[in-house]
């Protein structure tokens, strides 16, 4: 099994806030979860379809 380390955006640590998102980088994968339920769900997604989604944020395509 895999141990993940996730890690919360630097803007969310600048703000000081609670409710983020946390990601960590797997094999061939990236997992999200609410960093206010840290024993809850984590979604998986794969390290191409990331790239798209932060690529679509990054652009205020996604918006």
């Amino acid at each position: 099994m895999t141990t993940l380390e996730f890690r919360k955006p630097s803007r969310c640590e600048e703000l000081n806030q609670d409710g983020c998102v946390e990601v960590a980088n797997g094999p061939g994968f990236v997992a999200v979860r609410d960093s206010t339920d840290q024993d809850g769900p984590v979604i998986l997604v794969g390290r191409n379809g990331w790239q798209q989604f932060v690529a679509t944020l990054r652009s205020g395509d996604g918006r």
